[in-house]
């Protein structure tokens, strides 16, 4: 499977489409559609936010800042505290090509470099490196993992991405093709991966 994410040409395109709704109220005969196409994603670049403040609470999405061509190896960087004090940090995250995080009220996200939108808006594409959710960004399913270089790769499978304890079900390096088994609503990370075949 090759990677295609459009997430970050949907974000481009969002603003052309709403310079170009900006003048809807002269056409009132358009369709309620029509507005709601206009509904973009909100997405949020480096910085700092207080969940269910600066940005609401739930899963998303977080993308590397590169955009060219050979992105797909590239990472994004991430802290999550516990609260805005800063004193109990859940986990410091940094994930190829992108990764998905459930984010909850009243924590602390800090986000170092990359950009995030909610993971139901993100238009994530079956691929390689990144992290992917079974019945969403992938089908459920039996798959052969091929390495990208002599050095190995790795997979791991989550029951949950709230990272506030071990939700792990697997983890695995590897250098020879392995065969995986991903169930609905489990979540892969694919990391330093080559090529994903479906095999079942």
């Amino acid at each position: 499977m090759q990677y295609k994410n459009r997430a970050w040409k949907k974000r481009i395109f969002g603003v052309f489409l709403c310079l170009a709704l900006a003048g809807t109220s002269a056409f009132p005969g358009l369709a309620e559609e029509t507005l709601a196409a206009a509904v973009q994603p909100t997405y949020y670049g480096r910085g700092s936010y207080v969940i269910g403040v600066d940005m609401p609470a739930g899963e998303y999405a977080f993308f590397t800042e590169d955009t060219s061509g050979d992105n797909t190896y590239s990472y994004c960087n991430l802290t999550l505290y516990k609260d805005d004090t800063d004193e109990r940090r859940i986990a410091v995250l940094r994930f190829q090509h992108h990764g998905l995080v459930s984010l909850y009220n009243g924590q602390h996200l800090v986000l170092h470099d990359g950009w995030a939108v909610a993971a139901d808006q993100a238009d994530i594409e079956p691929g390689v490196s990144g992290m992917y959710k079974a019945g969403r960004d992938m089908e459920p399913g039996t798959y052969r993992l091929t390495a990208l270089t002599s050095e190995g790769g790795s997979y791991a499978l989550y029951n949950d991405v709230r990272y506030y304890y071990d939700y792990i079900d697997a983890y695995g390096r590897f250098i020879d093709p392995v065969v995986i088994t991903v169930e609905e609503g489990q979540y892969l990370e694919l990391t330093d991966v080559r090529d994903v075949e479906r095999i079942e």
